[in-house]
């Protein structure tokens, strides 16, 4: 009869040990899950957070740069006399986009197109209605707002702030 009870004790540790072991298994594949889940939300989060900081808003010319990287006044970009002139720009939600860039009558000087967003490298590739191809530099502060965008015009670039 002893050796029956210690059978019986022999095959009852092995039992916890199987299922210490599928609860391991399981808690792994939880944790897996969670982790997944997890980055999955915050990598949207984020993704969505750059996407629509920029999306359906307007900016405005306030400075630009030659190619020596010197200072030069908007008004001398835009061979005017007019100190406060300002080129504006509209990006909408739907991947387009509307560039002022002439003094006088918004018809004469205004360019639609369309944009992608590279946020990789923080740049819109844009293309103009008539093919002709830009790319807008999207520059961050350090808590990741948008400080302003970075345009080329006419062999400047300007430098666009949030109106």
């Amino acid at each position: 009869m002893s050796k029956k009870k210690n059978k019986k004790k022999n095959i009852a540790p092995k039992k916890k040990k199987k299922n210490l072991k599928s609860l391991i298994a399981w808690l792994s594949v939880l944790l897996v899950i969670v982790l997944i889940v997890g980055i999955s939300y915050i990598v949207y989060y984020n993704t969505s957070l750059q996407t629509t900081d920029f999306a359906n808003t307007n900016w405005k010319s306030v400075t630009a740069y030659n190619d020596s990287n010197k200072k030069v006044s908007i008004n001398k970009i835009y061979n005017n006399y007019y100190d406060n002139y300002q080129g504006s720009m509209e990006l909408k939600g739907d991947g387009t986009f509307t560039f002022w860039m002439n003094v006088g009558d918004p018809n004469d000087g205004t360019h639609n197109g369309s944009y992608t967003y590279d946020r990789d490298r923080q740049i819109l590739n844009a293309t103009f209605g008539n093919g002709e191809k830009a790319k807008f530099k999207i520059v961050r502060n350090e808590d990741n707002t948008i400080d302003h965008i970075e345009a080329p015009y006419d062999g400047y670039t300007v430098w666009f702030y949030k109106n």
